[in-house]
């Protein structure tokens, strides 16, 4: 496998690692003593998510903040490298955190003051923006393979489709990871997971490069630090936020989290000839993806507004159809979350090409579809479509 022997793996890691373990550390007990602060002055000021009996379907107010918690342990370490540290690229970093700012900014105004969703888009759009003028962009260029014709790389088709590509992926993750947190416990811990397995993605990048015959990848040390702050914040909140939750990440958790996870995929898709490490990513972050196809889908079909919050998402339909407890459920989702991470990790590692990884990703989402069309999660009940109504009812007089 490698052309010069490679370290035992203990001290391989730790060669590879030496630089993100304090990040580590210094996330996870930042976020463990900032979240019950936050939860203090939500309660103080009376910040908290009221249940509305159709959506939000926990039986007290609770309090928000906790992306605040977040957003501080992951942002506090990255600075310190950015500062102290030995950045390999101190613009992407600097822009990455202050794209960070704006995503969070974000869904705190959200979570304060409740914007319409087109400028929650917007936002993330602005954050995305700057992923752009840090040098951070999608650049898997469609003259791979994915087009009958070959085009050059400077050409402005292949500018234009990376464009939108890079502003497809910051918003269709950033919102995938908005809508995923509605389960005590459950967005934290499947971000934990997701970005250990990024981790570990770009781990093996790294030792390819090191010690095989891998391609040298610029991005690789940036996004270790990047999952392992957000890795250590996720744990350190968990704790706080799993059933029952005293506190809840809110809208400036989940954006914020979701804006970090996009740049680290866009980051995997950033150097010509990477599409394979781009489809592994995809695999990680399989769970989100579809459930919100999943979602969509069942709004379309029982015509529906695409953007109403419901209880369309797979883990209403484990409690509401086969009746899971929540932490069953959210324990069901750890496992399948861990599941995509692995057969992402094995599509890197088995090293297929990147047009099969994607033809195999498409599949996986296909049988996904079609296991939860069977369990009939795609039909509204009448109470659903009730409780649906009411939730319409109450926006439109607001």
């Amino acid at each position: 496998m490698f052309p010069h022997e490679a370290p035992p793996l203990g001290r391989l890691l730790m060669e590879i690692w030496a630089p993100g373990i304090w990040v580590f550390m210094t996330s996870l007990l930042l976020s463990l003593l900032a979240t019950p602060v936050f939860r203090w002055v939500a309660k103080r000021f009376g910040i908290v998510d009221q249940p509305d009996h159709a959506v939000k379907i926990h039986a007290r107010p609770i309090p928000y903040l906790g992306g605040c918690a977040i957003w501080l342990a992951w942002t506090v370490p990255m600075v310190v490298h950015l500062v102290f540290g030995h950045p390999g690229h101190v613009w992407a970093e600097l822009m990455l955190i202050v794209g960070g700012v704006v995503a969070f900014g974000t869904g705190l105004v959200d979570d304060l003051l409740d914007i319409p969703p087109k400028w929650k888009l917007f936002g993330q759009a602005v954050a995305g923006a700057i992923l752009l003028v840090g040098g951070i962009m999608w650049f898997a260029y469609p003259a791979l393979g994915f087009f009958p014709f070959d085009l050059p790389q400077n050409s402005w088709f292949v500018l234009v489709v990376c464009v939108g590509m890079h502003f497809f992926v910051v918003l269709g993750v950033t919102n995938a990871t908005n809508l995923l947190d509605g389960l005590d416990g459950l967005c934290s811990g499947v971000t934990a997971i997701i970005a250990v397995g990024f981790l570990m993605l770009a781990t093996s990048l790294t030792a390819y490069y090191l010690y095989g015959t891998g391609l040298k990848y610029e991005y690789t040390t940036l996004i270790m630090l990047v999952a392992f702050a957000l890795a250590g914040a996720a744990i350190g909140f968990l704790p706080y936020n799993f059933n029952p939750a005293r506190i809840f990440m809110g809208d400036a958790g989940s954006i914020f989290v979701g804006y970090v996870l996009a740049a680290m995929m866009i980051m995997f898709a950033s150097k010509f000839g990477m599409v394979k490490w781009f489809v592994g990513a995809l695999f990680i972050f399989g769970l989100p993806i579809f459930d919100t196809a999943m979602a969509l889908i069942r709004r379309v079909s029982n015509r529906r507004p695409v953007m109403m919050p419901d209880c369309s998402h797979l883990y209403n339909q484990l409690v509401d159809r086969l009746g899971l407890t929540v932490r069953q459920t959210v324990g069901v989702s750890y496992g399948l979350s861990v599941l995509f991470a692995v057969l992402g990790l094995l599509v890197v590692y088995e090293g297929i090409r990147g047009r099969w990884a994607a033809g195999m990703y498409l599949v996986l989402g296909v049988g996904f579809l079609v296991i939860v069309w069977l369990l009939g999660f795609f039909q509204m009940t009448p109470e659903e479509k009730a409780a649906a109504d009411r939730y319409l009812a109450r926006k439109g007089r607001a």
